[in-house]
């Protein structure tokens, strides 16, 4: 499948990308992952977690400077040291890996996560901070792969019982970090990223949009309507992973 890059393909992408960074900004997760889908139908699959990096960085740098003071630093410094390392592997096995595999155990494991209540006592909180180093270098090698890992960020994070602001903040900042090494890990290995410049410039502009009125959006929702789209959505976003693993 070649790309059309003609007016009404572009057009569909960019509207998307609004949408998608809104869903992203109010609920923390899983609007990549419905762009990424939609882009499947337009783009090569072979070139489709390239560019859907390109448009989700710009969107992430969006929602990064918009939260930047809810920032949950601890841990977003763990994750990220030793993602390059993990971004090295992932280009190294990324033509003999079992795709579908991968994405079973990521979905599986944010299904079992979803009915682990956290800790209930303020004290007993989250997971050992040591754990986002092991994170973080394999989430490193999965993003070159799978391309869109908010699921299982968003169960990890979802553990740490963070304020709805400071939980979309970083993950934000996740995919940010994650988006920035996957692109010059294909940009390293010579991905031809020029004929798809219209389109990642137009949705990338639209992501910008979509997370400023996300945003506003989120302000207004309380933090228990927040949890329960959350979680839905990871659910939903899990369930498709599934289902695109088995079939």
């Amino acid at each position: 499948m070649e790309f059309d890059s003609s007016f009404l393909p572009v057009l569909i992408i960019t509207l998307a990308a609004f949408f998608s960074s809104m869903v992203t900004a109010i609920v923390g997760a899983g609007g990549g992952t419905a762009l990424l889908l939609l882009m499947l139908y337009m783009v090569p699959a072979g070139n489709v977690v390239a560019v859907h990096g390109c448009i989700q960085l710009v969107s992430n740098f969006a929602r990064v400077a918009m939260f930047w003071r809810h920032m949950h630093w601890p841990v977003i410094v763990r994750f990220v040291i030793p993602m390059p390392a993990g971004v090295y592997l992932g280009l190294q096995i990324y033509e003999m890996m079992d795709h579908d595999g991968l994405q079973l155990v990521i979905a599986s494991f944010v299904l079992l996560s979803l009915v682990i209540r956290p800790p209930s006592s303020p004290e007993a909180r989250g997971l050992p901070k040591g754990i986002y180093y092991v994170t973080g270098f394999f989430i490193g090698a999965a993003n070159i792969i799978v391309g869109v890992l908010s699921p299982i960020l968003g169960a990890i994070l979802r553990l740490e019982r963070l304020p709805k602001e400071q939980l979309v903040g970083t993950l934000g900042f996740f995919g940010f970090a994650g988006n920035v090494f996957k692109i010059a890990g294909f940009a390293f290995v010579g991905f031809a990223f020029a004929p798809y410049a219209v389109m990642v410039a137009c949705a990338s502009l639209a992501t910008i949009a979509g997370t400023y009125a996300g945003k506003r959006l989120l302000a207004g929702i309380s933090s228990r309507t927040f949890t329960i789209a959350f979680q839905i959505m990871l659910g939903a976003m899990a369930t498709r992973l599934i289902w695109t693993a088995l079939s």
